[in-house]
């Protein structure tokens, strides 16, 4: 699963570039180091002109759904790969909304005799962001309007695997097109994991009252 991530010195003047979005929010992406589901989080979705970013409520809430928001009690802030083309809360988006989550680093704990154990994986070099394949979807509840989105998790992949058996799907940024248009998730090539680097981390994480830079720095093991 996948559900905390960081958003830590993002801009969409920077996203607007990499990603050659044809629009996007104004202003700054403020940092977060303690990101949970329900949170508003940037995503790239497909527009009327092309790529876009937006805002979205990390929880997603389907289209045909018109109860109120409180009254939804599915867990779908994840979709697994393997599954998401036909539950029905998540297989219109699938087909005709998906998009790519923006975050600079997630994490995820490692179960040991001891307890569990935080780490952080985020992307090596200067890549401004993770790109995590998900779906989104546009609603009008009596207690929420607009974007909802969910993130898209399959078996871990190599080394990321002793860390935990489920992961994001991530995206390299040249395959992005392909998944927004629909291609099939098991043929989108993924983010290589050379382009990918972890460590362990403060259990301060587990609480989402915490959120500050302290939180992804690495600690003696």
């Amino acid at each position: 699963m996948c559900g905390r991530i960081t958003l830590a010195e993002m801009s969409w003047a920077e996203f607007r570039s990499w990603l050659t979005l044809a629009s996007a929010p104004q202003g700054v992406i403020s940092s977060r180091y303690n990101v949970a589901p329900t949170a508003m989080v940037p995503i790239v979705r497909t527009g009327e002109e092309g790529p876009e970013g937006a805002l979205a409520r990390w929880w997603l809430i389907p289209g045909w759904y018109r109860s109120p928001l409180a009254t939804w009690k599915a867990s779908t802030f994840n979709a697994r790969v393997e599954e998401a083309a036909r539950k029905p809360a998540f297989r219109d988006a699938w087909r005709h909304q998906r998009c790519a989550v923006l975050a600079s680093g997630y994490y995820e704990w490692q179960q040991l005799p001891d307890g569990k154990h935080p780490h952080y994986i985020h992307p090596t070099g200067n890549a401004p962001a993770l790109l995590m394949a998900g779906l989104c979807s546009e609603v009008r509840l009596p207690d929420f309007e607009g974007l909802t989105c969910t993130i898209i998790t399959e078996p871990a992949r190599g080394p990321v695997a002793a860390i935990h058996d489920r992961m994001p799907l991530l995206i390299a940024p040249e395959t992005l097109p392909d998944w927004l248009s629909g291609v099939v998730g098991v043929e989108v090539p993924r983010l290589p994991l050379d382009g990918l680097t972890w460590h362990e981390v403060g259990r301060a994480v587990g609480s989402v009252r915490n959120d500050d830079a302290s939180l992804i720095e690495p600690i003696e093991v």
